[in-house]
């Protein structure tokens, strides 16, 4: 175990860091000059001072940043298996989780056992640190089973090193015994890792004491006397002391046994008095940086109050001078009339182009708040993208019912959220006017009856009994935006729903004209729940408002339904009418005006011309290319696109991307857009260069209607907004592959 880096030093391997990367940037070293800077960082660290521990951060340093340059994937395990253990002994498990995973990709693509091995031998360690004693022993009995077959001599050591460890701790001593023998032979056959000696003789003592086998117990602490390499590690000594003093205290040799004891006891107190100084230097750098930090913010604030002192003055200066110059227009206006006129045209001017300024600010302090929403829908969309995939791959699991209750519970909670986002997304489009109505055909009836059935369906309904009431006179097929008409009658509805228990509901939808093929219908929902005060239905169109606190939480809800309803309804020159009272139920109507259709086509037989052809073949035909960054959410979406039957690679950022789309032929590219090294606009541009034809659709959190002219711009398809629901993801998969 390497010797624990207090903060000082820490701070100087950050810097080094630094440094060392910028000197070899652009230089690559062979594996074997990477190997040998490795080997002498282990040497330096296993001196466990302070200078040794400095130059074996260093050291460590420049093999990992060479190691990145290189193109040998088995020197970078290596590498990445000594910054685990560096981690490891500087208690980063943040590090230890990263260094990991970068293994385990490697070794994946390998396929290599041995490495294999190694892996599951790193993740036992960081499993049993956790207090995860059960997966760390599993872990390990892998890892042995690994090595054993397919390991190296050296691969012995610490494998079996781990297990007199976890087996001596266990109470079973002959099978602690028999892997710290096998760990010694090991060491000895190849000449490294000495620093494991004395652990394991000490292990051996412990385990030879246990079972009264005391003459070989002598014999190990008498080898681990001899060893004069920890010296200066105080911890260490105490621990050899103590097992002496167990020693003797087993033979019955009492006042040896406190003497050693005594001995450990103080080693020990003489470890934690280093360590605590180690921690309090730490904490005094800690401080005088924080002291530094908060003497810089004074030091900027009194700069800042000076300024503003100074634009005070600047101010106070020139509202002075319009004074004096209103006094001198005064006076001048007793004498001259036509002066007077002249000097007020000139101050409407310059009121004018204040006015205009202001507006320029407003419609700039708009566009901020857009990007601002689309920046924090995105960071929210995104690990809600890997929410919704992770409970859609775990449904197809063999679950319990717990297990499965549990899946639902986080479902119901993340599609509240995607409600809330979207919600929260629409309104801002609606306010800002980025919202064009589409005017496409659709059954009006049947659009209102699928409605109210869905809502019975996927709502709580509260034992209401519904009436509807549907004009057989509303034309056949009318035109109009069908998405946004759902929109609104589906928000009204469910305040119904919502506000209303053991009540009744009367929906009716009614023709009132048909004029020069215009139909106008009235929309009434009626329930007989909690109805509204006078000033509540005031305020019931300002978004987030929901009447009361009591109401928020006995209903729940964001009180966005009603202000959507409204601009909705603005958008055709319409508004809603509310009539209420409390304890009495609500009334709430509206007029739509809709196009009657032309086309004479019968309503049921819409659909759609199928190609005849297989799912499954197309599926296993299919090569898909998935751009992400976030591991997570590659690994979660690459797993909904497998276990369709499809083919999927993956790549981390835009170049990469770029250049696997160069090097192969795919059926479809899905981008993620806000990538580092190259988003997915400067990406998909890129591959546009050499290949117009392949389908690109963005898989995003950001917002079509803010980025709709980037997306065309740079040639994307299809937009797919994050999370994205993985049957959709599939059907658009078909449909754009298919065509």
């Amino acid at each position: 175990m390497k010797l624990k880096l207090p903060r000082i030093v820490c701070l100087l391997f950050f810097l080094s860091s630094v440094y060392l990367i910028g000197q070899v940037s652009d230089k690559t070293v062979s594996s074997d000059s990477i190997k040998i800077i490795l080997e002498k960082s282990i040497a330096a660290f296993a001196k466990s001072t302070e200078q040794g521990i400095e130059q074996g951060v260093r050291l460590l340093t420049l093999a990992e940043s060479l190691a990145n340059q290189s193109k040998d994937p088995h020197i970078k395990i290596l590498v990445n298996r000594e910054k685990v253990g560096f981690c490891y002994d500087n208690g980063d498990f943040l590090g230890i989780q990263r260094y990991l995973a970068k293994n385990l990709d490697i070794i994946t693509k390998l396929k290599d056992k041995r490495y294999l091995g190694l892996y599951y031998e790193d993740l036992a360690v960081y499993e049993y640190s956790r207090g995860n004693k059960k997966e760390g022993f599993e872990a390990t009995i892998l890892a042995e089973q690994l090595l054993s077959k397919y390991g190296e001599i050296e691969d012995a050591i610490d494998i079996n090193y781990n297990l007199s460890l976890n087996y001596m701790r266990a109470g079973k001593h002959d099978l602690s015994i028999k892997h710290a023998l096998i760990s010694l032979e090991a060491i000895a056959k190849t000449n490294v890792k000495q620093n494991r000696k004395k652990n394991l003789y000490l292990f051996l003592a412990e385990n030879y004491i246990n079972l009264k086998e005391f003459d070989q117990a002598e014999a190990c602490l008498n080898k681990v006397g001899k060893d004069h390499t920890y010296d200066n590690d105080t911890h260490f000594k105490g621990r050899f002391f103590k097992r002496k003093g167990f020693y003797y205290e087993e033979l019955g040799d009492y006042k040896n046994a406190t003497s050693f004891y005594k001995q450990s006891s103080n080693l020990f107190f003489a470890s934690h008095i280093e360590t605590a100084k180690e921690v309090t230097a730490g904490l005094i750098l800690t401080s005088q940086l924080n002291l530094q930090e908060a003497e810089n913010k004074r030091i900027k604030i009194e700069n800042e109050l000076k300024e503003q002192e100074l634009r005070n003055i600047n101010y106070i200066i020139l509202l002075g001078a319009f004074i004096i110059l209103g006094l001198v227009v005064l006076s001048i206006i007793q004498y001259r009339v036509s002066r007077y006129k002249t000097e007020t045209n000139k101050l409407l001017k310059n009121n004018y182009k204040k006015l205009i300024q202001a507006n320029k600010k407003a419609d700039k302090a708009l566009e901020v708040k857009s990007e601002f929403l689309d920046s924090v829908t995105h960071e929210l969309l995104t690990p809600l993208n890997t929410i919704k995939g992770t409970t859609f791959l775990l449904q197809k699991e063999q679950l319990t019912t717990h297990q499965i209750n549990q899946i639902k519970l986080i479902n119901v909670s993340s599609d509240y959220l995607l409600n809330l986002i979207n919600d929260v997304i629409q309104l801002n489009d609606l306010e800002n006017e980025y919202v064009k109505l589409k005017n496409e055909e659709f059954d009006l009836k049947s659009l209102i009856n699928n409605l109210i059935d869905s809502s019975l369906i996927t709502k709580k309904n509260n034992a209401n009994k519904i009436h509807r009431e549907i004009d057989n006179g509303i034309p056949d097929i009318v035109k109009g935006d069908m998405l946004k008409i759902s929109q609104v009658v589906l928000n009204v509805l469910d305040n119904a729903l919502k506000f209303t228990k053991n009540g009744d509901i009367y929906i009716k939808v009614a023709v009132l004209s048909t004029v020069n093929n215009k139909a106008k219908v009235k929309f009434t929902i009626q329930d007989t729940g909690i109805g509204m005060t006078e000033k509540q239905i005031e305020k019931a169109f300002e978004a987030f408002h929901q009447g009361s606190i009591k109401i928020n939480r006995e209903y729940g809800g964001t009180g966005l339904g009603l202000s959507i309803v409204k601009r909705i309804l603005k958008l055709y020159d319409s508004d809603i009418i509310i009539e209420s009272k409390p304890n009495k139920g609500t009334l709430v109507a509206f007029i739509m005006d809709f196009e009657i259709s032309k086309n004479i086509t019968d309503k049921n037989v819409i659909k759609k011309n199928h190609v005849n052809k297989s799912k499954d073949e197309l599926s296993k035909n299919l090569n898909i290319l998935l751009v992400e960054d976030n591991k997570v959410n590659q690994l979660i979406t690459k797993k909904i696109i497998s276990d369709y039957g499809i083919n999927c690679e993956s790549a981390n950022d835009g170049e990469e991307a770029v250049d696997m789309a160069r090097k192969n032929k795919y059926s479809m590219i899905l981008m993620d857009i806000m990538m580092p090294k190259m988003d997915g606009f400067e990406a998909t541009k890129d591959i546009r260069k050499f290949n117009t034809k392949v389908p690109i659709i963005a898989l995003t959190a950001l917002s079509e209607k803010l980025n709709k002219e980037k997306f065309n711009e740079a040639g994307i398809l299809k937009v797919l907004r994050k999370p994205v629901n993985p049957r959709l993801l599939y059907k658009v998969l078909l449909e754009e592959c298919k065509g």
